[in-house]
């Protein structure tokens, strides 16, 4: 059987045995798998990639475009009309940065459609210290090209130079949020890329990894032959 890189990958990450003899998995069943082919093995294991895809508007702003791969570690913020407190954003931002394990993706739910700077590059620079993965925003960010320059990958609506001053405030973490349009919980699987940014339900990877696998290793196939001159009518296969 031919054996593509995330084959490799899964044999570490994929089907590990658990105490009680059940299997489970992680995100990094995913690493290297694109945005566009995660939507074709949720389409293909059952579910409407549509109903998980971020709204477009969110594109990669700093680090690089991917693709990135992570738990959901989550913020959420609402509109307000007290303003916020150091307390909250200390609970609600500061702690779920400093308590992410490596690899997640921290994705934040703004609660507005105003376009407002939800962190910069000191916030930023603790994620990449973290060692997570990237973070995503339904609203913006600023000071991208600190973050360009030490390779912190973030998706947002846009850079703007303001924060959110009196408008929102933090509210929770680590619980269900809306972000893009997509239901987001802590534990799902994020991947983005320069095409768009998906979430894979947590009691949905195990399929969707295998899924992936299958058709990167389909599209392998194809690519071969196409490279071999084989018509593409021939070489792709519906």
């Amino acid at each position: 059987m031919h054996m593509t890189r995330r084959s490799l990958l899964k044999g570490s990450a994929l089907l590990a045995a658990s105490p009680t003899g059940a299997q489970t998995t992680s995100a990094s069943s995913l690493e290297g798998a694109s945005a566009s082919l995660v939507a074709d093995a949720l389409r293909k294991v059952g579910h409407d990639p549509r109903r998980l895809t971020m709204s477009t508007d969110i594109r990669p702003v700093a680090g690089h475009a991917g693709p990135i791969a992570g738990p959901a570690v989550t913020t959420k913020w609402e509109l307000t009309r007290e303003g916020m407190s150091s307390a909250a954003v200390r609970r609600f931002v500061f702690e779920p940065v400093d308590e992410a394990p490596a690899g997640s993706i921290w994705i934040i739910e703004s609660g507005t459609e105003r376009l407002l700077s939800m962190f910069g590059d000191v916030i930023g620079l603790a994620c990449q210290r973290k060692g997570m993965s990237g973070a995503i925003t339904d609203s913006g960010c600023r000071d991208v090209a600190a973050m360009e320059s030490y390779g912190f990958p973030v998706f947002a609506k846009g850079t703007v130079l303001y924060g959110p001053g009196d408008a929102i405030r933090p509210v929770a973490a680590n619980v269900p949020i809306v972000c893009g349009g997509v239901d987001v919980r802590p534990g799902d699987v994020v991947v983005a890329d320069g095409d768009g940014v998906i979430v894979v339900p947590q009691d949905a990877l195990v399929e969707v990894a295998r899924a992936a696998d299958e058709l990167q290793q389909e599209e392998d196939d194809t690519r071969r032959k196409i490279e071999a001159g084989i018509p593409l009518a021939e070489a792709y296969t519906l």
